[in-house]
């Protein structure tokens, strides 16, 4: 009975200590990384699973020590580090930051998820590090498997950018008045093979609207 006590003992010990290793939810090479991400950050690991796009959308706690290293030069090598939870290959070509803001205690670095050189609507990341250089979260959810959605091919435009703008103005012709309107690219992983788009931003009746189009059809995506 007393051996039988402390092998039911060892074993709590053990599951205790590898949380994503034991949890079916999460696929196996990701439970890996996250168990190793666990133990570095000395139990300090909490995360929230997307299960839409089978990444995290979350991730807190003392994810790295202290660094004096740029603040972009340590977002890279750390994702670099647990590419394989966000369906990451080449994270330099894949993630491209957009802006590092800095406030008093955090500093922000924004990363646009990329797509043969072009941004994927909706994928940003946002990375806070502490005064010392440390990652303290990271939050934000990347699709997975996008390359091999689109064959491991780019989509190239059918439809120019002034094309998509006159199909825009005839789709809404608040668009006329608008005060600000920007048109940009980008490839939409919710529509299946994730085509390329444009997105038109612009104001109707003050507030913010958005058109798509699709880059090969022209059509208007709802």
């Amino acid at each position: 009975m007393y051996c039988f006590m402390i092998s039911l003992s060892l074993i709590s010990s053990l599951l205790n200590n590898a949380p994503f290793l034991e949890n079916p939810q999460y696929p196996k090479q990701s439970a890996k990384v996250l168990q190793r991400m666990y133990e570095q950050s000395e139990g300090t690991l909490t995360m929230e699973w997307d299960e839409t796009v089978q990444s995290p959308k979350l991730l807190a706690g003392k994810l790295t020590e202290p660094s004096a290293h740029s603040p972009g030069w340590i977002s890279y090598a750390y994702l670099d580090s647990i590419k394989t939870l966000y369906g990451l290959k080449r994270v330099k070509d894949d993630l491209k930051i957009v802006s590092i803001e800095q406030s008093d205690d955090v500093l922000k670095v924004y990363l646009q998820r990329q797509l043969y050189n072009k941004p994927v609507c909706g994928n940003l990341l946002t990375i806070d590090l502490d005064r010392s250089g440390s990652i303290r979260r990271i939050e934000g959810s990347l699709d997975t498997g996008l390359e091999k959605q689109r064959l491991g091919r780019p989509m190239y435009p059918a439809v120019t950018k002034d094309e998509a703008m006159k199909i825009a103005l005839s789709s809404d012709h608040s668009l006329q008045g608008s005060k600000t309107i920007h048109i940009d690219q980008c490839y939409l992983p919710s529509r299946t093979g994730v085509p390329l788009v444009y997105v038109v931003n612009y104001e109707r009746d003050g507030l913010p609207a958005s058109l798509m189009i699709h880059s090969i059809t022209g059509r208007i995506i709802k």
